[in-house]
């Protein structure tokens, strides 16, 4: 279902960016005139309105090719250089495409004979191709400047869309959590689970409750845990890899791994922030910013929502 919504997300996009550059190109060719357009004149409307299509079906095409064939889309949740990358190599197979559908037109249209663009003296020859490639790759400079700025503007709404909706989640989320504790209070206590995580040493030991850890930062062969005791937070640093801590907390599947170096208690999640290097949380009971990386930001929002 997601993959469908996607999909008509892209799709609605790439109509938008050719339908744009179909409306440029009509635009260009009546201020500029160039190929002895302004010796026409009776049919000179309809030469530009057609020339705008040709380019709106070209640039469709080309990104058809490269959303599904060559799988570079302009996706917004991509990073936005991949965007930006993908959106290049858009143009650079549109470009000796559309060439070749102008040219070939502008041969129809001027001679009734699409042959005219491609013979001459009884040879085949690339000299009106060559001028209509220079033509369309000139002007496919300035459209690109003019996407490049779409996609930033495009991929910065959608990810304040986004976290607008996370954290709109993450506050029913929190208002759920603590119905459930007060829900719990009115019943009978139940033993508190300890959870033991034991260092490389003998002193390297901390026996927790695995539902007061906030989060846990590795440094190199350290690991810094902080938890709540009581009303304070507290923490400890021991001789111990993330990876001995994950095997450790295995069966909490609200604490999970955000990124190379932190794991994070999601019960404690109470806003979520984009930045240019990614995601970052905020935790209760702590100032610091968690940051999420690409890599683990799929598990998080599944772990968080699940």
């Amino acid at each position: 279902m997601i993959k469908k919504i996607l999909d008509k997300q892209q799709n609605i996009r790439l109509l938008r960016e050719n339908m744009i550059a179909g409306a440029l190109v009509f635009l260009l060719l009546q201020l500029i005139l160039p190929f002895n357009i302004d010796e026409i004149h009776e049919y000179r409307v309809l030469y530009l309105v057609a020339m705008g299509v040709i380019t709106m079906v070209s640039g469709l095409i080309a990104g058809f090719i490269a959303t599904y064939v060559l799988k570079m889309p302009m996706d917004p949740k991509l990073p936005l250089k991949i965007v930006h990358r993908n959106s290049l190599f858009h143009y650079l197979i549109n470009i000796p495409l559309l060439a070749a559908a102008l040219v070939t037109f502008s041969a129809f249209f001027f001679f009734g004979d699409v042959s005219i663009a491609w013979i001459e003296n009884g040879h085949f020859t690339l000299e009106h191709y060559r001028l209509f490639l220079y033509y369309v790759s000139s002007t496919s400079v300035f459209m690109y400047l003019g996407t490049y700025v779409r996609n930033r503007n495009w991929h910065l709404k959608y990810k304040y869309e986004e976290v607008s909706a996370i954290n709109a989640l993450l506050e029913k989320r929190q208002q759920e959590l603590q119905m459930q504790e007060q829900g719990d209070g009115e019943n009978v206590v139940a033993p508190v689970s300890v959870c033991t995580i034991k260092g490389s040493t003998s002193q390297s030991v901390l026996e927790v409750n695995p539902q007061d850890i906030l989060f846990v930062e590795s440094m190199s062969n350290y690991a810094d845990i902080w938890y709540i005791e009581g009303e304070q937070t507290c923490h400890k640093t021991m001789r111990i890899t993330l990876k001995q801590i994950n095997e450790s907390l295995i069966n909490e599947r609200y604490l999970v791994q955000c990124h190379r170096a932190f794991i994070v208690n999601l019960n404690f999640v109470i806003a979520m922030s984009n930045r240019n290097t990614g995601y970052q949380l905020q935790l209760f009971g702590t100032d610091k910013q968690i940051p999420v990386s690409r890599t683990y930001t799929p598990q998080v929002k599944e772990r968080l929502f699940a």
